[in-house]
C-alpha cells in the first residue's frame, strides 16, 4: 500500500522508520506531501537529508534543526541512510524522546535491524515490499557461501574487505545484506552440527557493523574459516 494511502496529515506520528530503497520511498513521500498539500519547493519546514553513514554530528545537527520553531503547523524531516553509528543512535534517541510539537521524522533505511531496539521503539515502522524483495534477490548469496570451499569463500568477501576509504559505508551496507542472507541459510540448517555457533558469530558480526570502523576483513574472514561447509 502506498504511503499516501496509509498516512494522514492530521494523525501523523512524530517518527517513522520506513524500510526500502530510498529512491522508491522518496517518490512515494513526494506523492504523500502533494496529497497533504505540503509545498516541496522553497519550504523552510521541509528538510531532506541523505547519508551513507549517519554519524553523531548528523544527530546533533538534526536535534538543533528540530528544536527551531516551524513557520507553519508541521515541520518534516526526511533522513535516509545506509548505516548508522551506535553513538549516533544514542544521540538520536534523546531527540525522539522529547520531540518538538508539530515535528515529524521519516527515517529511511533498508533494514530496521541496524537500529537499536530502544530507538526502534520510539518509531512507527512501515515495512516495504521492495525491502523484502531485495532480501529475496540476495538470498542465494548466503547459500553459495555456505557450500563454497574456504579459498572460494575468501574470494567472495574480497569486495567487502578491499575497498577504498570513500567506499567503506557502501561496503558495510553490502556486508550487512550478505550477513542477512548467510543468516537465513544457516537458520534453514539450524539443527546441523556447528550451525548454532556460526549463527552466533553472524549475529555478533551484524552488531559490530554499527561501530564506527569495524574490521570487515576480520569479521568476514572468521566466518569464512570457521563456518561448516555444506555440499550444494
Amino acid at each position: 500500500m502506498a504511503l499516501k494511502d496509509q498516512l494522514n496529515i492530521d494523525t501523523l506520528h512524530h517518527a517513522y522508520l520506513i524500510e526500502g530503497e530510498r529512491v522508491n520511498i522518496f517518490s512515494e513521500l513526494t506523492e504523500l506531501f502533494d496529497t497533504m498539500g505540503i509545498a516541496r519547493s522553497a519550504n523552510p519546514d521541509l528538510h531532506w537529508y541523505e547519508y551513507d553513514a549517519f554519524l553523531i554530528d548528523h544527530a546533533h545537527e538534526l536535534r538543533r534543526m528540530q528544536s527551531l520553531h516551524a513557520l507553519g503547523s508541521h515541520k518534516l524531516f526526511i533522513v535516509a541512510f545506509h548505516t548508522i553509528m551506535s553513538e549516533a543512535q544514542n544521540a538520536l534517541l534523546k531527540t525522539l524522546e522529547e520531540p518538538t510539537e508539530g515535528t515529524h521524522f521519516f527515517f529511511i533505511t533498508r533494514n530496521r535491524e541496524i537500529l537499536l531496539p530502544t530507538l526502534r521503539s520510539r518509531m512507527q515502522i512501515i515495512g516495504r515490499v521492495d525491502a523484502m524483495g531485495a532480501k529475496e534477490q540476495n538470498g542465494g548469496v548466503g547459500e553459495a557461501f555456505l557450500s563454497a570451499s574456504i579459498p572460494d569463500r575468501l574470494a567472495m568477501i574480497e569486495s567487502f574487505t578491499k575497498t577504498k576509504v570513500d567506499e567503506k559505508a557502501e561496503a558495510k551496507e553490502r556486508a550487512r545484506v550478505f550477513l542477512e542472507s548467510f543468516e537465513h541459510a544457516l537458520l534453514v540448517r539450524i539443527k546441523s552440527e556447528g550451525v548454532a555457533a556460526t549463527l552466533e558469530d553472524v549475529i555478533t558480526a551484524k552488531r559490530y557493523l554499527s561501530d564506527r570502523a569495524p574490521s570487515l576483513k576480520l569479521l568476514l574472514e572468521h566466518l569464512a574459516l570457521t563456518a561448516p561447509i555444506f555440499a550444494a
